[in-house]
């Protein structure tokens, strides 16, 4: 019976409010994504090991969205990168540095065209560094991060493809000389994304 009533009022709109309804959905879908996936390049920057001992790192990431209020998006995300040690006189015997994050981002989209949107966001999360030789592991630390990020969406019917940039400020817990705290317990990256959104 409820499904008679659905058809019979949508029977009774005219051309013009169909028009009207249909493009209000529209408009409420148009700022929407709900998972991503991406390769992630990162670059150390600044006086810190990452920066001073390792090459740029390969990754992948992935995000699913949790909510969504207006145009902001609250996203939680994960990376896994690796880098390649380049200088064991600072980073010790290890060939390989992993990383892994986990973090919780607030992001907002507005469009600049119907093909093309700006997300600019803030993400804070979890972080840890392995260094390892061959399979042995030599150690972690982990932390917390702060990620400023802009991404630049190619918008296609129902599947975004986007590149973008963050930052990411890392404070690692770290047993050292205190003079050295800073050197390997605040990583700074600058990390290059290219994926695509559904």
């Amino acid at each position: 019976m409820l499904g008679f009533t659905c058809i019979a009022q949508e029977e009774e709109l005219t051309d013009e409010e169909y028009a009207a309804k249909l493009a209000e959905i529209k408009e409420e879908l148009r700022y929407k994504e709900f998972f991503r996936l991406y390769y992630v390049s990162s670059n150390g920057v600044g006086d810190n090991v990452i920066a001073e001992a390792n090459g740029t790192g390969t990754g992948i990431g992935m995000g699913v969205t949790f909510g969504i209020i207006g145009r902001v998006h609250i996203i939680g995300s994960g990376e896994l990168s690796q880098f390649t040690v380049i200088d064991k006189s600072v980073a010790g015997n290890a060939n390989n540095t992993n990383m892994g994050q986990l973090n919780l981002q607030g992001m907002y989209k507005f469009a600049l065209n119907d093909y093309f949107e700006v997300n600019p966001g803030i993400g804070f999360g979890y972080i840890y560094l392995r260094q390892k030789r061959s399979s042995q592991s030599l150690g972690t630390q982990d932390g917390f991060t702060i990620i400023p990020t802009v991404t630049i969406d190619f918008k296609l019917d129902n599947i975004r493809f986007f590149t973008g940039v963050n930052y990411c400020h890392a404070f690692l817990e770290t047993n050292t000389h205190p003079d050295y705290k800073d050197f390997f317990g605040r990583v700074q990256m600058l990390n290059i994304m290219l994926g695509f959104k559904l």
